[in-house]
């Protein structure tokens, strides 16, 4: 009875994982769509573009309650660890958009024969869901900035109040009905892609950039682990030891939360560093995404040159990394939270329409565990990193004063 029990329980959370339930609509839609009328696709793409408007509509509020929560978190006796720390997050994130950019164009300039099939077929949902654009993604951003900063120096329970029923409010209608219903979401633009004869153009073509993407993404964490280490192989393989539990949760879970406690446990053994440890690895779990800085971008281009469209020039790519990165204050604690609060800007920035979205939405939920755990890893990596810069400097400073009081 108790077997039968345990299976029942592990079948409940394997249906309940948000990738099975996305891989297992990508599969249906792959075999059926066939078998499916375009009145009833156009009906799947109507309830997908209607999902679509909803989440437009709610992603400033997100970005605003999210950043501005965040923000008004930090204690003013620990302001200065705190905004360093963000700095450097901010540093690291644009460092390495600017390196996944880089690559992506070497692997992707003067490819010309990556496009998806170009079909007469045009399959239009029955209607649009017309709502008002409540504020711009930027605007949402640096708002949310100003009230979490002007709220951390100077607390108000009343802005603490509306900003926390505001982030509360996001956060029920992102995990209670939309991400449930991502892979339907999902599901509408896969099926009209499929019967318009992108979607299998676009597997047979690319599936090697996104195995390459990947194989990039850990060669350049292997790269962090032994800057970790000094460079010393023997330092990198117990460090690399101590976080494989936390990385193997976090590509099971596809949560960096979820890995957490994991994450402490090796941080403190990596570190020798409690204090450090248990003030660095909250902070980084949700704003400092290594894997999705790196993965995000390239598949943005493979999609773009995909769709026979332009790869970005160096300032809209600029413009598109600096806003990307400020993001990662605002993607955390959502499945898939990353890639939704980047819908806006990959289609004001980018050029994305409605089919390149639903292609960097799927795809991006195919590979969140590959991302989340390559999170989790440049997390653990990094916080032994700050250490090291962090003793670098106090020893500077103190021989400077030395010198001084000499």
């Amino acid at each position: 009875m108790d077997r039968c029990e345990n299976m029942l329980r592990l079948l409940r959370k394997i249906v309940s994982n948000p990738l099975v339930q996305l891989i297992f609509a990508m599969f249906l839609c792959s075999c059926f769509y066939t078998n499916l009328s375009v009145d009833t696709i156009r009906f799947f793409l109507t309830i997908s573009t209607c999902l679509r408007a909803l989440l437009t509509f709610i992603l400033p509020f997100l970005l605003f309650s999210f950043i501005a929560v965040a923000l008004s978190a930090i204690p003013r006796e620990g302001m200065l660890f705190v905004l360093v720390l963000m700095a450097t997050i901010f540093i690291s994130n644009f460092i390495n958009i600017l390196i996944s950019g880089s690559v992506g164009y070497m692997m992707l300039s003067g490819t010309v024969a990556k496009e998806v099939n170009d079909n007469v077929l045009s399959i239009m949902p029955l209607f649009s869901l017309q709502l008002p654009v409540v504020a711009k993604t930027l605007h949402a951003l640096i708002f949310g900035i100003i009230v979490g900063f002007t709220n951390s120096l100077c607390p108000n329970r009343y802005v603490n109040t509306i900003i926390s029923l505001m982030h509360d409010g996001v956060m029920k209608f992102m995990k209670r009905f939309f991400v449930p219903l991502l892979p339907i979401f999902v599901s509408g633009f896969l099926l009209k892609l499929f019967a318009e004869g992108k979607m299998t153009g676009f597997l047979k073509e690319n599936s090697k950039i996104c195995f390459v993407m990947c194989i990039f993404l850990w060669t350049y964490l292997t790269l962090w682990l032994f800057m970790a280490a000094s460079f010393k192989r023997k330092r990198a393989g117990e460090i690399f030891k101590n976080t494989v539990p936390a990385i193997v949760t976090a590509f099971s879970s596809m949560s960096s939360a979820a890995a957490l406690p994991l994450s402490l446990e090796a941080a403190h053994k990596n570190t020798k560093d409690k204090v450090l440890s248990d003030a660095f690895m909250p902070l980084t779990l949700n704003f400092h995404m290594l894997g999705d800085t790196i993965i995000i971008p390239i598949l943005a281009m493979t999609i773009m040159l995909a769709f026979n469209h332009p790869l970005p020039n160096v300032p809209t790519f600029l413009i598109f990394g600096v806003l990307f990165v400020l993001n990662k204050f605002a993607g955390g604690g959502v499945p898939s939270g990353t890639i939704m609060v980047t819908v806006p800007l990959l289609r004001d920035y980018l050029g994305f329409d409605d089919s390149m979205i639903a292609f960097a939405i799927a795809f991006y939920g195919v590979i969140d565990p590959i991302a989340t755990s390559g999170n989790v890893a440049a997390n653990n990596f990094f916080v032994v990193i700050f250490q090291k810069f962090s003793n670098f400097t106090r020893k500077r400073f103190k021989t400077r004063d030395n010198s001084n009081i000499s």
